[in-house]
């Protein structure tokens, strides 16, 4: 089977790429202009392609010279992930815009199936807190967030085409941690700078937290049964406490983070988030990262776990391996954290 994967980059699309080219699978690569190739350096069978999902003609050599008598699976990772409301128009236009100039792909070239990332913030939080699975209905008027609006209504698009007979997997992904990402989403911002030394302090709250290899293969095996549907594709509800005092053991660190009342932090969020944007880094705490802390989360992947074989792996498991990833790429700086970070992983 040929693939064809956009945002390839990004930290779940590099991690993508490295299995399907473990898999002996060719692979064509969307990357912006621009963007470091670093994360893709290395696999084999991949054909790097530049262009842009807002731009429809860029996207075109993506089919040049394909041997159209081979399955073809086109896996739509490309998008603007925030924990922010700024920058709505250009969420808007990636997540969107993009996503319909795909479709509008979809619709000109024979792929055989196609696999969309979607998120669990694009759909409806419940009224009480209940168990969420998956569903067929979306409005970004539903949902909160600049974020979870623009996935919504892309999804929206694309459940459009999947009733109309387009063989379609819909991945609803919670959020994601783990190895490999090069760039700097929130999660793997926080673990640095915990390692660090630069955040000592946490609020209360919880979420569900996926590790991205489990991610992976949940739509690799969906890309080989050609899964059709909707999928959650979510890990475990886990409480901030428990996050952090994993991170501690995995670190060797003695002192526990300050515990700050959300109340306070919500006085200084303004200031937070403009000093870290002013240096180039993610904001770790923003109004919208506040209010999905105190959202419902308690999410079912029984759907998954039956039609893919889908199980997470434990939360230290994806903790160890990313403390000892930023190791490798030489992101932690303390002589002594590293030396207990990799005791740790000899021992486990």
């Amino acid at each position: 089977m040929r693939y064809i994967v956009t945002g390839a980059t990004g930290h779940l699309g590099n991690t993508l790429i490295k299995k399907l080219t473990q898999e002996g699978h060719y692979v064509r690569a969307l990357v912006l202009k621009g963007e470091a190739i670093t994360p893709l350096l290395g696999f084999p069978h991949v054909d790097i392609i530049y262009g842009d999902v807002t731009i429809y003609e860029s996207l075109l050599p993506l089919f040049e010279n394909l041997n159209m008598d081979e399955e073809i699976c086109l896996i739509h990772t490309a998008g603007i992930i925030s924990i922010s409301d700024r920058k709505p128009k250009l969420m808007q236009k990636v997540n969107i815009e993009g996503t319909k100039n795909i479709l509008r792909l979809i619709a000109s070239f024979p792929i055989n199936h196609f696999i969309y990332i979607s998120s669990v913030h694009a759909i409806q939080e419940p009224a009480s807190d209940t168990i969420i699975t998956e569903t067929l209905t979306f409005d970004e008027n539903s949902v909160h967030g600049a974020y979870a609006k623009t996935k919504a209504a892309a999804t929206k698009l694309v459940i459009e085409t999947y009733k109309k007979g387009q063989s379609t997997t819909i991945i609803h992904p919670s959020g994601i941690i783990g190895p490999f990402d090069f760039g700097k989403s929130h999660m793997t911002a926080l673990f640095e700078a915990y390692y660090n030394g630069k955040l000592n302090a946490r609020i209360n709250g919880e979420y569900d937290f996926v590790d991205v290899r489990d991610v992976v293969e949940a739509i690799y095996t969906a890309s080989l049964k050609k899964a059709q549907g909707p999928y959650l594709i979510t890990g475990h509800r886990v409480a901030l406490r428990e996050l952090f005092e994993t991170m501690r053991l995995t670190a060797g660190f003695k002192r526990k983070p300050v515990v700050f009342a959300r109340w306070f932090v919500k006085i200084f969020l303004n200031v937070l988030e403009s000093r870290a944007i002013k240096r180039g880094k993610t904001p770790l705490f923003t109004r919208y990262s506040l209010y999905t802390l105190t959202t419902h989360c308690r999410f079912s992947y029984e759907k998954a776990a039956h039609d893919l074989n889908y199980k997470p792996r434990p939360l230290n498991e994806s903790i160890l391996d990313t403390a000892r990833w930023l190791v490798d790429q030489k992101r932690v700086y303390h002589k002594k954290t590293i030396r207990y970070i990799l005791n740790k992983v000899k021992l486990s």
